[in-house]
């Protein structure tokens, strides 16, 4: 759900309005069985999924209901024919997922470089649909139904539930389309005791997360977002500032997004896990990947990692390095993505032989050793990014090379860099930054003050208002699609 875009809103009001009186008259007359709520918010979330996208529905409708009647199956049967159940559903639900989303680049870039021609000889050996456009939030409720299958294996957990609780589970509309990927014991508690009832205190705060969400992504993310630039450079300076202004945009981004989320679903009495705890304030890119992404990385290390290494604990570095690889391709069909996973698992091996060693020299040789490890954690993420944005790999690695040219940070190539902005464009950049930055100073001062959440200065209820008030002055004029909806 594109919950910048103007029509989410209207179809969201559209369907309120109607349904709202008929709950309302029902109350009255005291003939509204409370599963009807359950009912209503199936059917909300299934709305603005067809409103998002009515071609992908179907797959997503099917995707479901065959999830479903598995997991009614594998519960009805014990031991191994249980596993045996889960496991068939795990591969079909991950067959499907490569299916829609990384056939074109197995076909096109794997199968083509191996083989030339392949990709003539596959379209007419095997003339199935490729999609160009993959459906949204298909990564995100996949990985949802993956470990709620492996979940229901668990004896606690044999309990069915209903068909409607699981639509609500998997669909819930805040949190479909990119996250946070849910587990069964933090959000199936509450939709199975779902009710609309919405109170003061979850509304004011609902609309605290939703005016935080707002800014970052239509002042800070949208306004950044055309100043980046993918050109080819020889220009160091240029490499490493627009890398630094993905950096910002992606948080900005993907952060707005998830906070908007967290605010409807608080306004709705649902309580979303928090994808992201001010990331770009740790100190170590171990701390870095505590806070960012944080339902992925818990998926990947409960499904993927710990299953990889089981009892061979000697081996965990290359499964940690595996783990990171997939993340990576989970992101996009792409080498790029590839390259970006396996970079962050690299960073993660060498610190962990090396980590100790580097904060003790640190330590004793920087008076303000924090200040050093955040500078070069953040310069590491900052470098990851320019794998990340640049698709082009011919372009990426010219980029790299460009970075280790020490010719390529020449004093007239900063000029060059100040230079490419015309006034009005240099004037817009920096106010942007400035607020970008001043958000991040908060995000900051509240990990220093150790307070109980690190987004607590801007949810301030003054903070709050005052974002709200520059949302609307500031909000860019062409707003861009969330990133992480193309993954």
């Amino acid at each position: 759900m594109n919950f910048s875009d103007f029509s989410f809103w209207w179809v969201l009001l559209l369907f309120s309005i109607p349904f709202f009186t008929l709950r309302f008259i029902g109350k009255s007359l005291k003939r509204w069985p409370e599963f009807l709520d359950t009912i209503g918010m199936a059917a909300m979330s299934l709305v603005l999924f067809v409103n998002a996208s009515r071609s992908s529905f179907i797959i997503f409708a099917v995707e479901v209901i065959f999830n479903y009647l598995m997991v009614r199956l594998m519960q009805s049967r014990k031991g191994g024919e249980a596993k045996l159940i889960a496991a068939i559903t795990i591969v079909i639900d991950i067959f499907v997922l490569a299916y829609l989303k990384y056939l074109t680049f197995f076909v096109e870039d794997v199968l083509g470089l191996v083989v030339p021609g392949a990709v003539n000889n596959w379209q007419q050996g095997f003339p199935l649909p490729i999609f160009k456009q993959i459906p949204p939030g298909v990564s995100f409720y996949t990985f949802q139904m993956v470990a709620f299958v492996v979940d229901s294996l668990r004896p606690k957990y044999k309990k069915p539930i209903g068909f409607i609780d699981y639509i609500n589970f998997i669909s819930f509309f805040p949190q479909i389309v990119a996250g946070p990927i849910e587990r069964r014991a933090d959000l199936l508690p509450q939709i199975q005791s779902f009710r609309f009832k919405f109170t003061g205190d979850n509304f004011e705060e609902g609309l605290r997360w939703l005016s935080l969400g707002f800014f970052m992504k239509l002042v800070l993310a949208d306004n950044i977002a055309p100043f980046i630039d993918l050109k080819e450079t020889a220009n160091a300076w240029v490499v490493w500032f627009h890398a630094y202004l993905f950096t910002l945009r992606i948080y900005f981004d993907f952060g707005g997004y998830s906070f908007m989320a967290v605010g409807l679903g608080k306004i709705l009495g649902i309580q979303l896990t928090l994808n992201f705890l001010a990331p770009y304030t740790s100190v170590s890119i171990q701390e870095f990947w505590r806070r960012w992404h944080i339902t992925l990385n818990n998926w990947f290390r409960d499904y993927v990692f710990l299953p990889l290494m089981g009892s061979k604990k000697q081996l965990a570095p290359f499964y940690l390095f595996i783990t990171f690889t997939l993340s990576g391709f989970w992101h996009g069909a792409a080498w790029n993505f590839i390259l970006w996973g396996s970079y962050h698992g690299a960073l993660l091996l060498v610190l962990r032989y090396a980590g100790r060693p580097f904060q003790r020299f640190v330590g004793k040789y920087f008076p303000s050793a924090d200040f050093v490890s955040w500078a070069l954690t953040f310069a590491s993420v900052t470098l990851g990014c320019l794998f990340f944005m640049e698709t082009d790999i011919k372009r990426l690695l010219l980029k790299l090379v460009t970075l280790v040219n020490p010719w390529a940070y020449s004093l007239s190539n900063v000029g060059q860099l100040l230079s490419s902005y015309t006034l009005n464009e240099g004037s817009a950049l920096i106010f942007t930054l400035v607020l970008a930055n001043g958000v991040l100073l908060l995000e900051h001062m509240a990990v220093w003050q150790k307070r109980q959440l690190e987004y607590e200065l801007l949810l301030l209820p003054w903070v709050s208002r005052l974002l709200l008030g520059l949302t609307i002055l500031l909000a860019a004029n062409q707003p861009s699609q969330f990133i992480y909806f193309e993954f």
